[in-house]
């Protein structure tokens, strides 16, 4: 016997207005869904990103478990790293201390799992706060919760991407912050910490633009402009940003410590077609190709019953058309993606098609509402009724499908056994940037780093050294290890007469010594000894690591004091504007008392091309031809370096002179075309020496651009090379080109060398 509507819809609605049904129900999901991934526990995802990502994760889970010290460095990777200050790490989240007491592999699957109960937990609360429907939230929790993206990001080791799955919560709390609730703030300040320290790269800024927009949306709102409200609303939302702020300070810090002496550029003009977008959000993932960010197609039909909510369709609706908009990139024209790129931060988003990630929040919110607005109608007419029996029927079938969606994506993981570990003490190897989860086992750290922004690495860093720790001047003295953690070493210095002892690891200004000084020698960790016997303790006591938790700490102190006066005046009255945001802001205030008085050598930036050179150079090499090339714009190309032929590998490198004089828009960048025997290749590029754009180019400096061509497949004979410049982020057209006395040049281009290809031997 079949159960009529109405004994589904109080089902239903019995589990959503129930939390520990509601909860039950989410879990159940989840472990269905993110069952390949629970089931797999303790094996090796061979993706080379996941090798990467694992042996962050494994860094610092031993170094809270076997050393008992907090992951602030990580000797493992890149020579020696900050651990706080690198992007995609997750060792500054809670979660480290479940790797830490399960190992990372086997915590990885375990923190999938709480993350999908997470977002369709929060989902609900963002849902029902928008919608006034306990049920509808619930039939649409995971639809979100269990979209595609996070099942293909784990499958690739990108686990860090779950933090997309704390947007609802921030949402949420947006708007219970602005309607005067502390919690909100609460919220608003922890998912955003959380996110941080969880190494979302992507979902934070995201998640920032999509809040400011929340919180736009509630103070224009009805309830708040008729009660007059929207000044205090105002008021918490500024205080809930500054306590968000010191909150994210313990990661914050190092992140911006991090990117100012290593900026990570983001060049590009990612396109993607509205079929494509089509496909990666509604076709079932049934080949490796489409469905990365699979929302069920039948929750549109759900979404199609918003129109009966009207207005309250209107926002959700005209954000999903916003993301789909971002997602198609540089294809659509005008480009919004484009316009969001100029903005500070989101000009290193390089990915445009993960926007479809909060497009399918914003439409399951409509299939939430639509689902609403059936119910509402169910007691209407016997038509109504079952209309919404039908819907009830759709959502239930629904969610099994976007559950077997997800593990269609999940098992798509490559595993492996888990490496043998060997307690052996540690050294620095060569490594392989692509494989390093099989070195950290082994105790060693890999010399060799994959890593997307410009890790500093010092050049004296050796994976042959019979010892870590030795004597610059090795007849100065000896040099013996004592003791050797992550954070902490001491070794044992007998010297003859000054010297300096140095450890095969990257310098950086956070390690601190109880003799000499601390220096770098060409980005190598060192210390300058005097003569006699030493018993040298390093530490790594980095400031922004340090002061930015302090900063943390007491913006959590300053927000639990507001919840105890709150109570203590009995808990009916809102935020106390004014006297809130200068609670808010102390932490700051005290940051920058820090940063005056805290003193600490700064990492400067040293600005290389992609083959090690430097980009600055003072004067031209004897042999580069000039040109004096000028355009529409402040820039100049000032001579080129173009060899002949192609050396013995067929490879040709080029290297491009150019200055800076003014204001350039970012999307300027070169177009590098090779014409020769009836055909033409390119080299187009929109950053200079890998590091640049024109825009954030030094002024008047004298910039080495040097790139490489390879001319393996030429065809024997003359090739001219032709340079100019181009709005590479915008319409495409080139860029006027003048001679040094202002004469226009033929096809705003000008030719900087020739190369000769000489015939192929014969076979």
């Amino acid at each position: 016997m079949r159960p009529s509507p109405s004994t589904l819809l109080r089902v239903l609605y019995r589990i959503a207005t129930t939390a520990g049904l509601r909860l039950a129900f989410f879990g159940l999901l989840a472990l269905v869904a993110a069952w390949e991934p629970l089931s797999q526990v303790g094996r090796t995802n061979d993706f080379r990103d996941a090798h990467l990502l694992y042996a962050y994760e494994e860094a610092g889970a031993r170094t809270v478990a076997t050393y008992g010290q907090a992951p602030l460095w990580n000797p493992w990777t890149c020579g020696g790293q900050y651990a706080l200050g690198s992007p995609q790490t997750r060792v500054a989240s809670p979660t480290v201390l479940l790797s830490a007491a399960l190992g990372a592999h086997r915590a990885e699957a375990v923190v999938l799992w709480l993350f999908l109960v997470l977002g369709m937990e929060g989902f609900y609360r963002f849902a029902r706060q928008r919608t006034g429907s306990a049920a509808g939230a619930l039939v649409a929790a995971p639809f979100f919760g269990l979209a595609g993206f996070t099942a293909h990001a784990w499958s690739l080791g990108w686990l860090n991407f779950a933090g997309f799955l704390l947007l609802p919560w921030l949402l949420f709390g947006t708007r219970r912050a602005a309607e005067g609730h502390l919690e909100g703030a609460a919220l608003v300040a922890g998912g955003f910490a959380l996110q941080l320290g969880f190494g979302s790269s992507y979902p934070v800024p995201m998640s920032a633009l999509f809040v400011a927009l929340e919180a736009v949306r509630t103070l224009v709102s009805q309830p708040v402009r008729r009660s007059g409200r929207w000044r205090a609303g105002v008021w918490a939302l500024g205080a809930t940003a500054l306590f968000t702020l010191g909150a994210s300070m313990f990661r914050l810090w190092p992140l911006v410590e991090t990117m100012r002496s290593a900026p990570r550029i983001m060049a590009g003009t990612p396109s993607h077609s509205l079929e494509t977008v089509g496909r990666e959000l509604l076709q079932f993932p049934s080949n490796a190709d489409v469905g990365h960010f699979f929302f069920l197609p039948g929750a549109l039909v759900l979404a199609l019953g918003a129109v009966l909510a009207r207005r309250r369709a209107a926002y959700p609706a005209v954000l999903a058309g916003l993301c789909l908009w971002l997602a198609s990139g540089y294809a659509a024209k005008p480009s919004l993606f484009a316009a969001l790129r100029l903005l500070p931060v989101f000009g290193t988003l390089r990915y445009p098609e993960r926007f479809l990630v909060p497009a399918g929040l914003f439409l399951a919110e409509l299939a939430a509402l639509g689902f609403a607005a059936l119910l509402l109608r169910s007691t209407r007419g016997r038509a109504w009724k079952w209309a919404s029996g039908v819907a009830c029927a759709l959502a239930v079938a629904g969610i099994a499908v976007q559950v077997i969606g997800f593990s269609t994506l999940a098992g798509r993981v490559t595993l492996v056994p888990t490496p043998i570990a060997v307690d052996q003490p540690f050294a620095q190897t060569r490594g392989n940037r692509w494989a390093q989860g099989y070195f950290l086992p082994l105790n060693r750290g890999s010399i060799a780093c994959g890593e997307a922004w410009p890790v500093p690495m010092s050049e004296r860093l050796r994976g042959d050294l019979p010892q870590e720790e030795y004597l610059e001047d090795p007849g100065a003295g000896t040099a013996r290890r004592v003791t050797w953690t992550p954070n902490r070493l001491e070794v044992d210095v007998d010297a003859t007469r000054p010297t300096a002892l140095l450890i095969n690891q990257n310098w950086h200004p956070g390690w601190k010594s109880s003799v000499g000084e601390v220096v770098s020698r060409e980005g190598l960790l060192g210390v300058t000894l005097p003569a006699g016997h030493h018993r040298v303790e390093l530490r790594f006591l980095p400031r922004s690591g340090l002061g930015g938790t302090a900063v943390s700490a007491l913006a959590w102190g300053g927000l639990a004091l507001l919840a105890w006066a709150k109570r203590r005046r009995g808990g009916a009255s809102p935020w106390p504007g004014p006297r809130a945001v200068a609670v808010a802001a102390l932490p700051l205030v005290a940051m920058g008392a820090m940063w005056v008085g805290w003193h600490e050598p700064e990492a400067m930036p040293v600005l290389r091309n992609t083959d090690g050179s430097l980009l600055g150079t003072a004067e031209l090499p004897a042999n580069a031809r000039v040109i004096h090339g000028r355009f529409e714009r402040p820039v100049e190309l000032v001579a080129a370096q173009v060899p002949s032929a192609p050396d013995a590998r067929g490879i040709v490198p080029v290297v491009l002179y150019w200055q800076v004089r003014g204001k350039v828009p970012r999307s300027v960048g070169i177009w590098v075309h090779v014409a020769g025997p009836g055909e033409r290749k390119t080299a187009d590029h929109a950053v200079v020496g890998g590091t640049f754009f024109f825009r954030d180019a030094p002024r008047r400096a004298l910039l080495r651009d040097a790139f490489a061509l390879s001319a393996k497949d030429w065809e024997p004979g003359e090739w001219k090379v032709l340079v100019g410049l181009w709005y590479a982020g915008d319409d495409g057209a080139r860029l006027k080109a003048f001679t040094d006395d202002g004469t226009p040049v033929p096809e705003d281009r000008f030719e900087v060398g020739t190369i000769t290809v000489p015939p192929k031997p014969k076979p």
